[in-house]
């Protein structure tokens, strides 16, 4: 299998590795009452540097330096050895044969080579964080036939000014730049070093060495020996040396304090074995669960993603990340995770110190513009319209507002914890204030009430997404889920609850009012409320996960969902285990956010393929998750963006969202553990692959332990809550013989499922309960064929071998039935709409998947078009703005009312990123300027197009240019061919953007439509569309040919262009006929 780390019983091990600061040491908690996180860079190299980041000095939470440790052997003071590398003299970390191994929360070193002039020597190095204080230790065991020279240094304490978890760093490793303000003092028995933000570090050993201060040029130097010479400057790092003796083994630690006291410093150092006292801390982390699968891959995930999860809490909240991004934004799915790992102290703590922050106004609430335009505020798109005197809502920081709303996921996870917890009198505090917050989001999301909601940054996925005032399927989902829940809380507290429930009923029904399409079997995006109001039918995996997670949709409808995002968003097949990962849309052009690779988005897609009882298909991502883990250059963390073979795509580690997500879809989807408390019901529906004969799972409020021996299938659960206990297992043969329930049978249904059945049963007994299932020897029924490629009115055979074939669900229109016995059904295909039908066919307890796949008949190949007797259309009268100055205008309207999220004033859309960069606005024509007037593209069109002035015909739903232009035509041609361009973005992808349009003097006429990204894209980007010739009329600016074939034998009478879809602009350049 391939891995970038090996896994071992001991962790994740790689050797010879120079990789640097590649892995985060979290410490604990005792100074979460300051707004700064200390932490630890470590990595594959044995270099470590104290950290610290402080999201008040900028969101993006920049980090500030505390001090570089790099220790290494000599063999002479201040001597360098010949040659191109010093053969006398290295630092750890430049030896090239160190075997790392990560230990889910501190990292071992295991190296030999220096030279071969040099001694033998056997370094052991271990470091681990500090829970009890901020800082490190690093423990040293090295054995030298020859005596030799130990040294460290410690020096360099800066200002905040970079990321320094990003490889691509600037000023990542120590430079003498990092000592600029710094002081330092040789005391007694240790070292402290001052710098900036008031950080004092301290060093000391605990074994016999010499300290000194020296230079920081000396600490840059390349080698050991160098740095032990005489230095002249400014004395500002640290330097600690130690002669180890001939045959002699050197034992000691090197211990580093952030901000801490001496008797501190003096006390840890003498407690005992603190690494001991380290390592059992470090473990208490992740003690709450254990998970023991036959994988042990997968069981090393878990402690690691829940050491990153304990670090993302700070003080009273989760924060958006453990290290890139500490800062303590509300929502991002962090708290579902905690919840079920029974941190309930923790999420009360994040719940109600959220809660607090809820804006309150005496005056007349407003949705206003003032017509400016932010392009860029904090890098999430232009947002358009402010709120004044807004009431009801969560400020987007616990110390501060922000434009993310995503108050929608954190009262989801709040109902989640009281769904959990039952914990009612947490429920009693925020009652009003959730039904403050749900009545924020009507009023300023669905101000017309219609039961549809606008996303208006308000999941981890929306960066990127401005959906112009729509009713959306996400926020509609959130606000269904909140309304209802909040319901179920608000009876058990006794209050009135009948509004709830009514407006829970109408979102649902407007969600299959106005976005489910019952031929694809998918909810849609959105719908514009503005322009021709389209309905946008390509929906991201955000908006398909949580209408499953949320119970939306049926079974049946989240089965036809999650078909169609199979076969319409790109997935990829991973390099180690052959695991799957989804892109996020299929929306083009390619962009962080709004079409990628996206951890924690495959996590909850996962989540719902085990939620709808697709267990295989939930396991295939997964495993993309653990080669995502194994192909990480970060042992024991995953970036939450990923490549195209599922290793780190430049993302940040232990984002809150991806560890929290990522823990949900093990334990709420392979292992079935929901509970719903709320609703006085705890499920448990563990759906192991097959092949697994045990596993364990142990969490404070439940046990799971799982047996499989021949025909026997053994589930013993421990649970200490009375609510109803609801289990649902996948059964693995037809029949069952016996169930034992605590050794005694009991009655019990079968629940039909796809391709298997479900056995399900309950009970009210509380402790430990067994459940042992006794299988009969009789298989599933199976169809003869599970995909069928048919015509037209073909007939076919649907076959079901060991079982009959009760009926077929199919879509209303596709088929007709002409024959039918126990096992065989003859069937007719009715449709002559070509595309792919997803029918289930019912046999007994079990839904066989069909998908038949109707093709339209081949078609002569056109002959090819010569391109000759061409004759150029006079468009000047028609052209209405140059092309380099269509940006350069302000568009005003149209814009929804409402409170809503579009495009920059100049139209362009604010998450770009082009051929110049992001927001870049460089429109270069020259080719066609300087063409002569004549522009002929590679494959032979030719155009006219004017040296100077306007050279555009533009149409667009904006006010500043004309809904259509219609061109006048005369006589017969064989085609026309159009050279034109535009604007749009992902958000109008699968839509018509604009219609071409041929109308002949009889009134018939043809009509092209433009579907970015299938044969119209923007013309700033590099070329993603699909269909058409595509040729660059400047640095950085494409237009594209479509060529419309024409009725030689119609006269014609006009070219009509359209604009469709709001935010669009179509520049028609040119028009040629092919006579």
């Amino acid at each position: 299998m391939i891995t970038h780390y090996t896994y071992t019983p001991e962790g994740m091990s790689i050797f010879g590795s120079r990789e640097r600061f590649n892995r985060v040491l979290y410490g604990g908690h005792q100074n979460d009452e300051h707004q700064e996180r200390y932490f630890t860079f470590a990595g594959d190299a044995p270099i470590f540097m104290g950290a610290a980041s402080d999201y008040s000095q900028d969101t993006w939470c920049y980090q500030a330096k505390n001090g570089v440790l790099m220790s290494g052997l000599a063999l002479t003071e201040g001597h360098v050895g010949e040659g191109s590398h010093d053969i006398f003299s290295s630092w750890f970390h430049e030896c090239s044969d160190v075997l790392t191994t990560w230990r889910s929360g501190y990292l071992t070193y295991r190296l030999s080579r220096f030279s071969s002039y040099f001694p033998h020597v056997m370094v052991n190095i271990a470091v681990y964080p500090l829970i009890l204080a901020d800082g490190f230790l690093v423990q040293y065991d090295i054995t030298t036939d020859q005596r030799v020279i130990f040294c460290a240094g410690f020096g360099g304490i800066t200002k905040f000014f970079g990321r320094f978890d990003h490889p691509t760093a600037k000023r990542r490793d120590f430079s003498p730049a990092d000592c600029v303000d710094n002081q330092a003092e040789l005391l007694s028995d240790h070292v402290a070093i001052s710098g900036p933000n008031d950080v004092r570090m301290l060093l000391k050993a605990d074994f016999p060495c010499e300290y000194s201060l020296t230079t920081a040029e000396a600490l840059a130097a390349s080698s050991p020996g160098p740095f032990l010479g005489q230095h002249s400057g400014p004395a500002v790092v640290a330097r600690v040396k130690a002669i180890i003796p001939a045959h002699s083994r050197f034992r000691g630690n090197l211990l580093v304090l952030r901000n801490s006291s001496l008797e501190q410093l003096r006390s840890l150092l003498d407690s005992g074995d603190l690494a001991s006292v380290s390592r059992n801390m470090i473990r208490e982390k992740h003690a709450m669960i254990s998970f023991h699968t036959p994988d042990a891959q997968l069981d090393a995930t878990v402690p690691d993603t829940v050491i990153a999860l304990d670090a993302s809490f700070h003080g009273r909240s989760f924060y958006h990340g453990a290290i890139g991004y500490h800062a303590p934004f509300l929502g991002w799915r962090g708290w579902y995770a905690p919840v079920l790992l029974g941190w309930s102290e923790r999420v009360r703590s994040a719940i109600e110190s959220h809660f607090d922050t809820i804006t309150r106004s005496e005056g007349q609430e407003r949705v206003w513009w003032d017509g400016a335009d932010r392009p860029d505020l904090d890098h999430e798109g232009t947002q358009y319209h402010h709120l004044q005197n807004s009431s009801g809502r969560l400020t987007a920081l616990l110390h501060r507002d922000d434009i993310y709303n995503m108050q929608e996921v954190a009262v989801d996870m709040t109902l989640f914890y009281l769904q959990n917890s039952a914990d009612l009198e947490t429920g009693r505090k925020i009652y009003d204030r959730l039904l403050e917050i749900l009545a924020w989001e009507t009023r300023i999301l669905s101000p017309d009430n219609d039961g549809l909601y606008q996303n208006f940054l308000n999941t981890w996925i929306s960066d990127g997404h401005s959906y112009n005032g729509a009713g959306c399927a996400q926020a509609s989902v959130y606000n269904f889920t909140a309304n209802r829940l909040t319901a179920l809380l608000g009876r058990k507290l006794g209050r009135e609850v009948k509004d709830l429930e009514a407006q829970a009923d109408h979102i649902l029904s407007a969600l299959y009012k106005y976005l489910w399409l019952p031929k694809e079997g998918i909810l849609a995006e959105s719908i514009d409320r503005i322009g021709n109001r389209l309905l946008h039918p390509s929906p991201e995996l955000a908006t398909t996960y949580l209408a499953i997670n949320a119970g939306a949709v049926n079974e049946q409808q989240a089965w036809s969902m999650l078909k169609w995002t199979e076969r319409n968003c790109r997935s990829i097949r991973t390099i180690g285990r052959g695991g799957r990962l989804y892109f996020s849309s299929n929306w083009l052009p390619k962009k962080y956010s709004t079409c990628g690779i996206f951890s924690a988005e495959n996590a909850c897609l996962a989540l719902a393929y085990y939620r709808c009882g697709q267990p295989e298909q939930a396991f295939e991502i997964v495993q993309g998750l653990l080669d995502a883990f194994a192909l990480s250059p970060h042992p024991g963390a995953i970036t939450h963006v990923l490549s195209g073979l599922g290793s780190s795509d430049g993302g940040d580690i232990d984002f809150t969202d991806v560890s929290s997500c990522y823990l949900q879809l093990l334990l709420e989807g392979l292992w079935g553990v929901r509970f719903q408390l709320l609703e006085g019901v705890i499920h448990l529906a563990p759906q192991l692959p097959p092949d697994w004969e045990t596993a364990e799972l142990n969490l404070p409020a439940v046990s799971l332990n799982y047996h499989r021996r021949g025909n026997c299938e053994t589930l013993l659960a421990v649970v200490e809550h009375p609510a109803r206990k609801v289990f649902t297992l996948p059964l693995r043969q037809a029949k069952i013989e016996q169930l034992l329930l605590n050794g005694e049978s009991i009655c019990y249904k079968v629940k039909p499922g796809f391709g298997r059945s479900y056995l399900q049963c309950e009970t009210s007994l509380c402790g430990k309960i067994e459940l042992k299932i006794y299988y009969a020897e009789v298989p599933y029924p199976r169809l003869r064929q599970q995909e069928l490629i048919l015509f037209s009115g073909n007939q076919a055979v649907i076959g079901v071998d060991d079982g009959v074939i009760d009926h077929i669900e199919a879509p209303e229109g596709l088929l007709q039935s002409v024959f039918t016995s126990p096992q065989e059904h003859i069937v007719r295909i009715t449709t002559e709409e070509a595309g792919f039908y997803d029918c289930l066919v019912h046999s007994g307890e079990v839904y066989l998947p069909l998908t038949i796949e109707i093709r339209n008949l081949p078609q002569p190949p056109e002959e090819p078009l010569e391109i000759s007797r061409l004759e150029f259309l006079p468009l000047e009268k028609f052209f209405n703005c140059a092309l380099t100055e269509i940006h350069q205008q302000e568009f005003r309207s149209p814009r929804p009312q409402s409170y809503s999220i579009g495009m920059r004033l100049n139209g362009r859309y604010a998450w770009e990123w082009n051929h110049f960069g992001h927001n870049a606005l460089q429109v270069d024509d020259s080719i066609l300027r300087e063409c002569g007037g004549v522009f002929t593209t590679p494959a032979g069109w030719q155009f006219a197009t004017p040296p100077q002035g306007q050279n555009a015909a533009c149409v667009s739903l904006w006010d500043n240019f004309p809904t259509s232009m219609e061109i006048p035509l005369s006589g017969r041609a064989r085609a026309l061919a159009v050279l034109y361009c535009g604007t749009t973005n992902a958000m109008q992808t699968a839509v018509c953007n604009a219609r071409l349009e041929v109308h002949y003097a009889d009134g018939l006429s043809q009509c092209c439509e433009l579907r970015q990204p299938d044969n119209f894209d923007d013309f700033l980007l590099p070329v993603y569309q699909k269909q058409n010739e595509a040729v660059y009329v400047g640095a950085g600016t494409h237009a594209l040919v479509q060529i419309i074939r024409l009725d030689q034998q119609r006269e014609l009478r006009s070219f009509r262009a359209e604009a469709i879809a709001n935010e669009v602009i179509l520049d028609v350049l040119a028009l040629t006929l092919a006579r």
